[in-house]
């Protein structure tokens, strides 16, 4: 039998997790939701890519989906909504996804936080210099949320060049960010734009005309406005107009608000029991962020909370057992705790398949 895309997809990622665990992590995955767990599952399981990838997917559709794929041998229900992938399908998967590849820039871990907003802005401003350069003021915007239309408004009363430049300007931007990969397509972010006397396809409108799955056009569209952000992270200074649009400047870390808090109060140098008492919170609660920080800044220094010795030990544990199961590790190093192994494997996490 034939498979989709999503199908594909969710072989794959149900491939990686081994059965250790549920179908309803993945769900909580493609839907980007900011939990320690979520991290960590999709940095333990080399899932990142994924993370925020089909916000639109429902429960019951995932179900559905994963019973589909059973009846044609390519899973296996292993235990409550648990499931392995058989040989079947692992090669039905792979098979797809070697013709049609993961979109390289797609980073939802990384700014899944302020895509929507980057799109909302972008596609207005793009709509409004189009029109202002035709002299037209009876459009629709195709925006409607009124933060995105205050921002565009505000953007253009304090921009001190004259329309017509500000719209060369923004063109010669995206001209110089898709020439740096000439591999991208960007005719799928050119469809969506609307402009004077054009209006933008939507992303099943889109799909059709492009012939794509609607699931691997959603994620290579979001692909290019990843790697728009990541451009503009990296060569900010050179795009200036997009990055007022992005304000990738002022992104928010990618930690849970309440990791963001706990990170603060380290950094000030408060320990993790003081920083439970001050927060009401459990201790557990406070290494759960610890752990979440170190998945996601590299330059946090874990050897506060567990000796270098015992770290060694925890990787060595961990490189010789076949599943990332913390009982089986506590096993081999019964002195550190399942915090202080947790903690090591986050901070090792990109080393394990």
């Amino acid at each position: 039998m034939e498979i989709t895309y999503f199908e594909a997809v969710l072989l794959h990622c149900l491939n990686r997790l081994k059965g250790e665990r549920t179908i309803f992590s993945l769900f909580h995955l493609f839907h980007g939701k900011k939990s320690a767990q979520t991290i960590q599952d999709a940095h333990f399981y080399h899932l990142t890519p994924f993370f925020h990838s089909f916000p639109e997917i429902e429960r019951e559709k995932l179900i559905e989906t994963a019973i589909h794929l059973q009846s044609s041998g390519l899973l296996i229900l292993t235990a409550a909504d648990t499931w392995m992938v058989t040989k079947s399908g692992k090669m039905k998967a792979d098979r797809i996804l070697k013709a049609y590849p993961i979109p390289q820039y797609h980073d939802g871990l990384k700014y899944q936080h302020i895509t929507r907003v980057f799109w909302e802005r972008l596609s207005l401003l793009v709509q409004v210099c189009s029109n202002l350069l035709y002299e037209q003021k009876d459009y629709i915007p195709i925006q409607n949320r009124q933060e995105t239309l205050q921002w565009v408004k505000s953007f253009l009363l304090h921009r001190k060049e004259k329309r017509r430049d500000i719209s060369e300007r923004l063109y010669r931007e995206l001209l110089y960010c898709f020439e740096r990969a000439p591999a991208l397509n960007p005719t799928l972010f050119i469809l969506r734009l609307t402009g004077h006397q054009r209006i933008g396809l939507t992303p099943i409108q889109a799909a059709e005309v492009t012939g794509m799955d609607y699931f691997r056009f959603q994620l290579e569209f979001t692909n290019l406005l990843h790697f728009l952000l990541k451009t503009i992270e990296e060569q900010g200074s050179s795009l200036p107009i997009l990055s007022a649009v992005s304000n990738i400047g002022r992104a928010a870390a990618p930690f849970t608000l309440s990791a963001e808090k706990t990170f603060s109060l380290l950094n000030k140098g408060y320990q993790p029991d003081e920083i439970a008492a001050m927060r009401n919170l459990k201790l557990n609660t406070i290494e759960d962020h610890i752990v979440e920080i170190a998945l996601n800044a590299p330059k946090f220094d874990i050897s506060k909370y567990v000796q270098r010795k015992k770290e060694e030990k925890i990787i060595e544990a961990a490189s010789n057992t076949t599943v990332r199961k913390l009982k089986e590790i506590r096993s081999f190093v019964p002195e550190a705790s399942y915090f202080e192994i947790r903690l090591v494997l986050a901070r090792s996490g990109q080393k394990w398949n």
